[in-house]
């Protein structure tokens, strides 16, 4: 236990120290004076006085304690001098009857029963005192086998009964307070982590906001450059004159090209700024339809001398954003197209399939594959499998298809061998009861 959490413990224990002290106190002046009268008239026992005034002088001591508004640490000593002066009362009434021939069964029987309960009742209100307790417990135990030892003990049987209960005490307040430290440093230490955590949970929000703040301003602030730069270009291409064009006609191009690429990129910095800022539209949504939709697109684009097989099987309907899930197939059967255009014959499926409980869909090609180990690169904005020299790309377009299927509360994973194509899969879960909910279907 460190020192923060020392102190801690100690406070709390001094709290229950004080609360149980001041009751063990008031009862004690309440009851002493009761039981010294029992002493006289019952039983008959004489020089208690001395006995009972240590115990009453000790409850008195530690009421006019609280006065003082003692630390913790000195509260829980006050509250453990007090316990043992009551101890002390009873072992020494206790010593006094069993080395006394006066006396018989019922003297012993009363001052062992006193002093058992003694140690029963210290054991149960020590809280921040056990440490103290245990060595002064210990200590006036073995005083107490001296002294009925010194004297002429009568009855060996009653003084073992206080002696046992004697161990069994200290042992227990070992153990108590073993546990209450263990306990004290565990939930210390858990609190500790949760607030940690919390600390880290805000930190990453206020990061998290500053990256889209960033992110939107980056993304306007280049729009616009990006505009007045094509414009620029555009009028310089219009006063060259026909021999200047035939000359950088294919710098023009290029600049182009480049702007289409860095239109590219700031669209989809844009859509991963947008995923998951608003609440999803989840509707029944008709894979076949989108997927089908999301190919005929991208065939217009096909080169026509490129030789395509293109097979899909049935892929039913799960229930989320049709906008979004349009990005998904989008994304997949680009790179399923763009990653297979140096095979001879490019072959691309989509087909889905069921698996404890999931609706996993997957869309594969024979192109370019990617090494496995980077599979769990995939997803990371920017990450490139491939250079650009092999393939142009941003290297956003997974990370989209990450981010909205884990939006849809899905997982999203590949598989691959480089030169031997690739798979991509995403979930749906729990689509097997799309036909039931209540969610309108999409025509």
């Amino acid at each position: 236990m460190n020192q923060a959490h020392q102190s801690r413990f100690l406070s709390e224990q001094a709290k229950r120290s004080r609360w149980y002290g001041a009751v063990t106190a008031v009862l004690a002046f309440i009851i002493l004076p009761f039981f010294y009268h029992t002493d006289q008239t019952e039983l008959g026992l004489e020089g208690t006085l001395l006995w009972r005034g240590i115990g009453a002088l000790a409850a008195a001591f530690f009421l006019i304690s609280l006065i003082f508004k003692p630390s913790p640490r000195q509260l829980n000593t006050f509250h453990g001098i007090t316990l043992t002066a009551y101890l002390i009362m009873m072992l020494g009434i206790a010593d006094l009857v069993f080395t006394s021939s006066k006396y018989g069964v019922q003297e012993y029987f009363a001052v062992t029963t006193g002093t058992l309960t003694i140690l029963a009742i210290n054991t149960l209100v020590a809280q921040g005192a056990r440490p103290i307790l245990m060595w002064t417990t210990g200590i006036l135990t073995i005083a107490f086998i001296v002294g009925i030892f010194m004297g002429e003990i009568e009855s060996m049987g009653w003084a073992a009964s206080i002696l046992i209960l004697a161990v069994f005490s200290i042992l227990v307040l070992r153990g108590q307070h073993r546990q209450e430290k263990e306990k004290a440093t565990y939930l210390y230490t858990l609190e500790e982590k949760e607030a940690r955590i919390a600390r880290q949970r805000e930190e990453l929000e206020d990061v998290n906001a500053n990256l889209v703040g960033f992110n939107f301003a980056i993304t306007h602030d280049l729009k616009g450059a990006l505009r007045r730069a094509q414009s620029f270009a555009q009028l310089v291409e219009r006063r060259l004159s026909a021999e200047a064009k035939a000359e950088v006609g294919d710098l023009f191009e290029m600049i182009k090209q480049n702007h289409d690429k860095i239109q590219e990129i700031i669209e989809g910095l844009t859509l991963l700024n947008r995923i998951g800022k608003t609440n999803l539209e989840r509707e029944i949504v008709d894979l076949d339809e989108v997927s089908t939709k999301v190919w005929t697109e991208l065939e217009s684009d096909i080169a026509k001398d490129r030789k395509i097989e293109y097979k899909k099987g049935e892929l039913g309907k799960v229930a989320g954003d049709e906008g979004l899930i349009w990005h998904i197939f989008h994304n997949l059967l680009s790179n399923a197209v763009k990653y297979s255009e140096k095979e001879e014959f490019s072959n691309i499926e989509v087909g889905v399939y069921q698996d404890r409980g999931e609706q996993i869909v997957f869309v594969k090609d024979n192109g370019a594959g990617f090494p496995q180990q980077f599979a769990n690169d995939l997803g990371r904005p920017f990450k490139r499998l491939h250079s650009a020299h092999e393939f142009e790309g941003t290297g956003i377009g997974l990370a989209i298809v990450k981010q909205i299927v884990e939006l849809h509360g899905g997982r999203f994973w590949g598989e691959g061998q480089e030169g031997e194509g690739a798979t991509f899969y995403f979930t749906f879960p729990g689509n097997d009861s799309v036909e039931a909910s209540g969610l309108k279907q999409l025509k």
